[in-house]
């Protein structure tokens, strides 16, 4: 059945981790709602690409302020640290706990263990932010606060095989074991996330 529908559960389908079932849902649930709400609901879809920046540093979206660099890289400019992080939920979670204050990378996706596919990830865009902060002396050290599964370990272990040899004078870490296997930054609660940071291992 091609109607209307369909199509919109396709579109929701789309979003990471909704399946067929939750994306139907979510249509029928709209179905119900009344216009005003549906009309609130698309005015702030189309206006949050309109108010909404991504920064030019870290690579976080951020409201627009005038600005191409967000308020977190402005107030870390003088931090000689780099976290990497998956996304924005990451970035949020471990900032909120107050226990890091340097700067902040969103790779925006991991490297798939297939060579070719690096499923989003801003790889190259990395390796050219280190290559300029080191030349400039404003890093020392490179933090990889990913998430505890397989696809994050293998991208670490990458990023790593491609780092260390480039930059020998960087110090490589990575969070502490406060976090079980199977663990989502993005979910961890704040004491966790703290413990992870205080307690991270060097390369």
């Amino acid at each position: 059945m091609n109607n209307r529908i369909d199509k919109l559960a396709e579109l929701f389908e789309s979003f990471p981790g909704i399946g067929r079932r939750q994306a139907r849902r979510f249509v029928y649930y709209l179905l119900h709602k009344d216009q005003g709400y549906i009309n609130e609901l698309v005015a702030g879809i189309q206006n949050v690409k309109a108010e909404i920046n991504q920064c030019s540093e870290c690579y976080r979206f951020f409201p627009k302020n005038g600005s191409l660099v967000c308020e977190v890289c402005t107030q870390a400019k003088d931090s000689k640290q780099l976290a990497i992080v998956e996304k924005d939920a990451d970035f949020e979670n471990l900032h909120k706990t107050h226990v890091y204050d340097g700067k902040y990378f969103i790779l925006g996706g991991f490297i798939n263990a297939n060579e070719k596919k690096r499923s989003y990830a801003r790889v190259d865009t990395l390796i050219k932010r280190i290559e300029r902060d080191t030349a400039s002396g404003a890093l020392d050290e490179v933090i990889f606060a990913l998430s505890i599964s397989p696809e994050a370990e293998h991208t670490r272990i990458r990023l790593y095989t491609m780092l260390r040899d480039e930059f020998p004078n960087l110090t490589f870490s990575t969070l502490g074991r406060g976090l079980s296997t199977g663990t989502e930054l993005e979910y961890s609660d704040t004491e966790t996330l703290k413990y992870a940071f205080k307690s991270r291992i060097q390369q």
